[in-house]
């Protein structure tokens, strides 16, 4: 995984919190010499506002993501670190899933044509106060059509739940070591 491209997009809320660490595990086990981390919710993201600029002009009118929508599109590997909130991702996540909408314009408008020609590789990393199953499921569901229009495999995902009392951390950190040696 060296001489892979990793980006971390953190969407956690808490500094302390069992995300952050399990952000960090991969992070410290991943063993790229380019690893970025890119924090949703220490970042003002512009709400998309639905004004279709994107699909006349295939990019955002907004430009604070400008270096993340690069860092992505460059990316081999991306991890999604979120904790479940009410059974979907955080809110800071939601608000950047929801501004990749230039990539979703771009494929329909151009007959399924992706816009990022390189096949990259994804996980996600899902924490949960209680048992968490149901929601990551949700989760992936959401992810899965953000997926098909900027080219990425979901390589799997890792989720560390009843982090309110007994959390698995042991076997999420075991899960992300498995998904770390398929990436290669």
């Amino acid at each position: 995984m060296k001489e892979n491209k990793v980006l971390i997009i953190d969407g956690a809320l808490r500094n302390d919190g069992y995300t952050k660490k399990l952000v960090e595990f991969f992070k410290t086990h991943c063993k790229s010499d380019s690893v970025k981390i890119f924090n949703a919710a220490k970042e003002k993201i512009a709400f998309c506002d639905g004004c279709n600029f994107c699909e006349e002009n295939e990019h955002c009118k907004f430009t604070d993501l400008n270096e993340l929508f690069k860092a992505f599109e460059e990316a081999d590997v991306i991890a999604f670190a979120t904790p479940v909130y009410n059974g979907m991702v955080s809110a800071p996540l939601k608000i950047l899933i929801e501004r990749l909408q230039p990539y979703y314009t771009y494929f329909y408008k151009n007959n399924k044509k992706q816009k990022i020609e390189k096949r990259r590789k994804a996980f996600i990393i899902a924490t949960s106060g209680r048992d968490g199953k149901e929601a990551l499921d949700f989760i992936e569901k959401q992810f899965k059509y953000t997926f098909s229009v900027t080219n990425i495999e979901l390589l799997g995902s890792v989720l560390c739940n009843y982090t309110d009392t007994l959390p698995n951390v042991e076997n999420a950190e075991k899960e992300i070591l498995s998904i770390i040696e398929r990436i290669g």
